[in-house]
């Protein structure tokens, strides 16, 4: 009977569950991995922004290009060149009428810019200028 009561009583407080100790130590354990984890994951966050960015940037400056193979829009661009100010989260704006109707309808508009890097100082839009100059050259900028 004495064998019995020993293994009832020893199951009853084998089963309490965690001490405060051993909490302690598992909350200080996950403490330490976020504050390592954080700034990794943040960082990863931030190029991911800078990535979708100069994809819009490339996205704006392919379309130029595709639009500029176009004879007619290609001989209204005067011999100067012409800008295509497009500002994240609008559509792309030029002084060539036709250009900028084609980007309109190829790309529509911009999505914002996200990343910190390809923003303004206090403020949430920034633009790319994109040129095309003589011979249909076109090069693209953040402005």
């Amino acid at each position: 009977m004495k064998a019995l009561t020993r293994r009832i009583s020893a199951t009853k407080r084998d089963s309490r569950g965690f001490s405060l100790v051993e909490l302690i130590i598992v909350i200080a354990i996950m403490a330490v991995l976020v504050a390592v984890l954080a700034p990794q994951f943040i960082k990863y966050v931030e190029n991911s922004r800078i990535q979708k960015d100069e994809s819009a940037a490339a996205e704006v400056l392919r379309a130029v290009q595709i639009a500029i193979a176009d004879e007619t829009i290609y001989n209204d661009i005067p011999t100067t060149g012409t800008t295509v100010v497009v500002a994240g989260g609008g559509p792309p704006t030029s002084d060539v009428a036709a250009l900028q109707t084609e980007l309109a309808t190829s790309i529509g508009t911009v999505p914002a810019f996200s990343s910190k890097k390809h923003q303004a100082p206090g403020d949430d839009v920034y633009t790319i200028n994109v040129t095309v100059g003589v011979g249909g050259t076109v090069t693209g900028a953040w402005g």
